[in-house]
């Protein structure tokens, strides 16, 4: 084949390749770990981190990990179980959250794993890249904008499950695709039993699956994280969201 024909076909492939890695019509562009939990867990716990960034409060540190892996970086926390500034803060929330997402199929949490670096315990989180936060001033439309509200309705709820009292719009994250990604659950599983935020809407399926959880099913996922009165509180809570949602017109 000549020379300049190979130049040739070789520029007209290259839009295609890129419209196929880039494409934002992938709902799941950047959670990369749907359908690959289970590999990513056990990567978090023992990949190298070959350097260290800590946030400037001190609060977490963005690890860069050896290049070949199923993930790039991680964010690890090492906030032990106590009151901080007033709020009941553990990075076994972390933990603890990402669990009964996998619990609740919601897929919005990145995988979370318990881990000593240093000898300090922790918890490591799949850093999630190609993301902005939802202080990003861009706006969805037709199919991206359903998607987008929906996956809002669905926080609130898991919010108000879990207690979260410390959702704000840096820890709200989306992909080119305009899917809802949650990081940082520190202040979650507290002992209160009030609704945190109020519910504009109602994701019925995403509701049963909440409704349908036993307690053994939460002790089983969540005993190692969380004591048995956060778990009573976690209950107390779904009480007062089925009340609420009784209460709605139809």
């Amino acid at each position: 084949m000549p020379r300049l024909r190979r130049l040739v076909l070789l520029l007209a492939l290259v839009p295609v390749v890129l419209g196929q890695a880039q494409s934002p019509s992938d709902k799941r562009a950047a959670k990369t770990w749907v359908g690959r939990h289970q590999e990513i867990e056990e990567y978090l716990k023992t990949a190298d981190c070959v350097s260290m960034r800590w946030s400037v409060a001190n609060v977490f540190a963005r690890c860069t990990l050896r290049p070949g892996g199923p993930v790039a970086r991680m964010v690890w926390r090492t906030l032990p179980p106590g009151i901080y500034r007033g709020f009941r803060e553990s990075y076994k929330s972390e933990i603890a959250a990402y669990e009964l997402d996998k619990l609740l199929k919601m897929d919005m949490v990145p995988p979370t794993v318990e881990r000593r670096i240093d000898g300090t315990d922790g918890a490591a989180q799949q850093f999630v890249e190609h993301v902005v936060d939802a202080t990003d001033p861009a706006l969805p439309d037709g199919e991206s904008r359903a998607r987008w509200e929906n996956d809002q309705v669905r926080m609130t709820m898991f919010d108000n499950f879990i207690g979260n009292r410390d959702r704000n719009l840096g820890a709200m994250l989306r992909d080119t695709a305009w899917n809802l990604i949650l990081v940082d659950h520190a202040r979650a599983f507290g002992v209160e039993s009030d609704l945190v935020r109020k519910m504009s809407g109602i994701d019925d399926a995403y509701w049963v699956r909440i409704d349908r959880l036993t307690r053994k099913q939460l002790d089983e996922a969540l005993g190692t994280w969380l004591d048995q009165n956060q778990i009573d509180a976690i209950l107390a809570r779904r009480e007062r969201m089925r009340a609420e949602i009784k209460a709605r017109p139809n």
